[in-house]
């Protein structure tokens, strides 16, 4: 047995996953919300995954660190995802840059640092949302936004700006790369190529030679090893890394916990034998969380 934690409003992610697989999941998922009353009467024995941790705060944040406690005190459990210890973004960013793998910086709105070099953008620390402003070239430009920000009174705590860091290749083209920790597997997720400055998959390209590409990536995983050690720093044993590759390196742009593994274009049929086998590795990996420890 799998139990999921999530917000009640992003329960989706997982939930659509589990519909498409249908019988061929081979292990039950429930899927919980971080409600803290539930929270402090769940039990085991189970596999409990405590995902959508960017989103959490306050008086849900601190149930699910009890409930963690508590289940692990129990025993005969195996917990993903430490409430409280995983990293979130800001975290993960600035110790990425500091260990000399990510080229860029990333800066709180509330902090004294201010960018070393332009262009930066705005995006929240707490969703998954996309960014928040255009392209701020230079210091004066950011000094204006800083101003704007405050006297709109908007809520800066979760802002950060973040250095953009271009992974354009000479085709013209950037890949955004997705691979995932599920325990102990890494699972190569998706492959998107844009001529956008920030990949999404709305407007990912998708034909023949995206496809076979994407093909050879998630047959070659070929990034496993480095990005194993990735989420070993940030403390988080289930989730998908997005990341592009610049100069020949790993440049991480983010960790979510809470991984959507039906994207926006599943439907298109250059994808569909893609997705079948990524999702069918997937549920493999999902199935075998569930080899617990003995009480």
């Amino acid at each position: 047995m799998i139990r999921y934690f999530s917000t009640a409003d992003h329960s989706g992610t997982m939930g659509r996953w589990v519909k498409v697989m249908g019988k061929r999941l081979p292990v039950a998922v429930e899927l919980h919300s971080y409600d803290p009353v539930a929270l402090g009467k769940i039990t085991g024995p189970a596999t409990f995954i405590f995902s959508d941790l960017e989103r959490l705060s306050g008086g849900r944040l601190a149930a699910a660190s009890r409930a963690w406690t508590r289940l692990r005190k129990a025993g005969g459990n195996r917990l993903l995802n430490h409430p409280t210890r995983a990293m979130r973004r800001y975290e993960l960013l600035r110790s990425l840059h500091e260990a000399g793998i990510n080229e860029f910086d990333v800066y709180r709105l509330t902090e004294a640092r201010r960018p070393k070099r332009y262009p930066v953008f705005i995006r929240r620390e707490d969703t998954h949302g996309g960014t928040r402003s255009p392209m701020i070239a230079n210091a004066e430009e950011f000094d204006r936004l800083l101003r704007n920000v405050l006297a709109n009174g908007a809520f800066r705590d979760t802002l950060v700006a973040i250095e953009y860091c271009d992974t354009v290749s000479e085709d013209g083209i950037r890949r955004k790369y997705g691979c995932s920790r599920i325990g102990g597997a890494v699972v190569p997720s998706d492959m998107m190529h844009s001529t956008n400055p920030f990949v999404k998959a709305v407007d990912a390209v998708v034909d023949e030679m995206s496809v076979a590409e994407e093909s050879r990536y998630l047959e070659e995983n070929p990034h496993a090893e480095q990005i194993l050690e990735i989420f070993k720093l940030a403390r988080i044993e289930y989730g998908r890394m997005d990341y592009g590759i610049r100069n020949g390196r790993l440049q991480v742009w983010e960790i979510n916990t809470n991984p959507n593994w039906v994207p926006s274009n599943a439907k298109n049929p250059l994808r569909r034998a893609l997705l079948e086998r990524r999702w069918q590795r997937t549920a493999d990996a999902v199935a075998a969380l569930d080899r617990r420890p003995k009480a």
